[in-house]
């Protein structure tokens, strides 16, 4: 009996976490698809928002965050455990990259009200503007790049929801060109 609830055990171990991700990709997947089907119905109704917020998915926020406490604690207990230093090192870097991905998806935003734009970076600096300073729009492998008189202003990621804004820019009539496309024009050149 020992043995067996041993491999039972282990087996969760070693399935829970794939079955985590999966569960939160299908968590992630079901919220775009609720948030689609709530502006498809808008949409119909004639309802055009004119205040809204696009951020990161707070589920994986959390997930981050997460990760933080964890490699934190794993970099700390292993740097007092281990003679080597090879663990340590790999703990400490993914706790630095969950810190700024952690970081990075707390402070990034950008709100729009009406014609107005307010984008948050990163590292705090807030900045406005309206939709007729933007001069162009660019994607680039599912993520926008949004520019201001030619000079990138910020990149919405392709793992947050913009649909809105991309409503909004097509309403504008603001150019949205392709990234490898205007390469492709260079080269050429």
């Amino acid at each position: 009996m020992n043995n067996f609830l041993r491999m039972c055990l282990n087996i969760i171990t070693q399935i829970g976490p794939y079955l985590v991700v999966l569960l939160l990709l299908k968590y992630l997947v079901n919220l775009q698809q609720k948030r689609a089907k709530e502006r498809e119905e808008e949409q119909k109704k004639g309802i055009i928002r004119t205040h809204y917020i696009i951020k990161t998915e707070k589920v994986l926020t959390m997930f981050f965050v997460l990760a933080v406490f964890l490699f934190g604690g794993a970099t700390v207990a292993s740097a007092i455990q281990q003679d080597d230093l090879l663990p340590p090192i790999g703990f400490s870097i993914f706790f630095i990259v969950s810190l700024i991905g952690s970081l990075n998806m707390i402070m990034w935003k950008l709100e729009v009200n009406g014609d107005e734009i307010t984008w948050r970076s990163t590292f705090g600096r807030k900045r406005t503007f309206h939709f007729e300073d933007i001069t162009y729009c660019e994607r680039k492998k599912g993520s926008m790049r949004v520019y201001v008189n030619g000079e990138k202003l910020f990149t919405i990621d392709s793992n947050i929801d913009k649909e809105e804004f991309m409503e909004d820019i097509k309403r504008r009539r603001i150019p949205v060109k392709s990234y490898w496309a205007n390469q492709h024009k260079k080269n050429r050149k």
